[in-house]
């Protein structure tokens, strides 16, 4: 019987390949390992190296065997990302609500739920579906704003991301979107870095002006 190590050995030959025809060989391989962590893992590698192989179809469906992970989620926006930037828009929103969906499973943290929102919202922004994006930006806040009443480690996590969300809106030159955001942050540290970084961004946008 081939164990785990073996497989993932060599799946790791193939994903060094962009030969299409073992991509049901990938999969399969991918879906025959046990330990659960790991085949996630390489479930969502195999994703990635079917939407190269620019095969995203194959990448879709391999996306909807994962479990319901954090992975599934990532790899849903990936397909979905994908999907868009070949013109495929109608089946593309129609992934990144998968992902929305998959993000928000009951068996993720706050601050991983938070984060896969935000990676979302941004993937959304980027095609010009500003709508959606700000109605998930709005998810994904609310979220990690729950997360940070948690236990310590996902309370700081969640602060994290939403110090990070801050800091996209202030790239973005949304100042007063991103402070009311980070004023609300409840670590302290990462409050005061998030509101020193919205600084700079702001400070850049006067010098442009």
């Amino acid at each position: 019987m081939t164990t785990d190590a073996e497989k993932i050995e060599e799946i790791g030959q193939i994903l060094e390949t962009q030969n299409r025809a073992d991509s049901f060989e990938i999969v399969s391989l991918a879906l025959s390992i046990k330990d659960e962590e790991e085949r996630e893992f390489y479930l969502l590698e195999t994703v990635y190296w079917l939407i190269r192989n620019e095969t995203w179809q194959k990448a879709y469906g391999t996306a909807q065997l994962m479990s319901e992970t954090y992975e599934k989620a990532e790899a849903l926006r990936s397909v979905a990302d994908y999907a868009a930037s070949a013109g495929h828009l109608e089946k593309a929103f129609s992934v990144y609500d998968e992902a929305e969906k998959a993000a928000l499973t009951e068996n993720l943290a706050e601050w991983q739920q938070a984060e896969l929102l935000h990676r979302t919202a941004q993937s959304l922004r980027r095609i010009g579906a500003i709508h959606k994006a700000d109605e998930i930006w709005r998810k994904a806040v609310s979220v990690a704003q729950k997360g940070e009443n948690s236990n310590s480690q996902n309370g700081s996590d969640s602060s994290s991301v939403l110090a990070e969300i801050a800091e996209h809106f202030a790239a973005e030159k949304q100042i007063e979107r991103a402070l009311e955001i980070a004023r609300n942050i409840k670590n302290v540290g990462k409050k005061e870095r998030a509101l020193r970084r919205i600084s700079e961004h702001s400070q850049n946008i006067k010098r442009v002006a």
